[in-house]
């Protein structure tokens, strides 16, 4: 896995720390950066130099939704060109937010796994796709 930076958005302060520490234990060797609003990612996004691992955002976030997030990322070219992957992980799943979060162009959309065990096999798998995946300007 490249070390670029995965972020995570939403949560309260536990859900971001069983999202960090589920990502160290299953090895993910790239820092996590957490987030409490989308207003503070897109601040990030605008000033960093390199272009992050992934994105995680809960659905549900305060001020900006994560809809409204990802809206923002698809209207700016600069951040658009990144293909930076975002995945929606969240506790609650309406079927209309599934619906609207695809026809946003995200690229996977998670119910949080009740459990320690269950998040770390989720993030596995999330983690292990993209390690696999081209993106656009990446040397193959």
């Amino acid at each position: 896995m490249e070390n670029n930076p995965i972020l995570y958005v939403g949560g309260d302060e536990d859900d971001r720390y069983l999202v960090t520490d589920a990502l160290r234990d299953i090895g993910c060797a790239s820092q996590v950066v957490n987030f409490d609003n989308g207003n503070a990612l897109i601040d990030y996004l605008s000033n960093s130099k390199s272009r992050p691992f992934l994105i995680l955002c809960d659905f549900h976030l305060s001020g900006m939704s994560g809809m409204e997030l990802k809206e923002e990322i698809n209207s700016d070219v600069k951040l658009k060109k990144h293909s930076i992957p975002f995945i929606f992980l969240s506790e609650s799943v309406n079927p209309k937010d599934v619906e609207e979060a695809y026809m946003s162009l995200v690229q996977g959309f998670y119910v949080k796994a009740p459990t320690y065990e269950g998040l770390k096999d989720q993030l596995q798998s999330i983690c292990g796709y993209w390690e696999r995946a081209v993106l656009p300007g990446q040397q193959v």
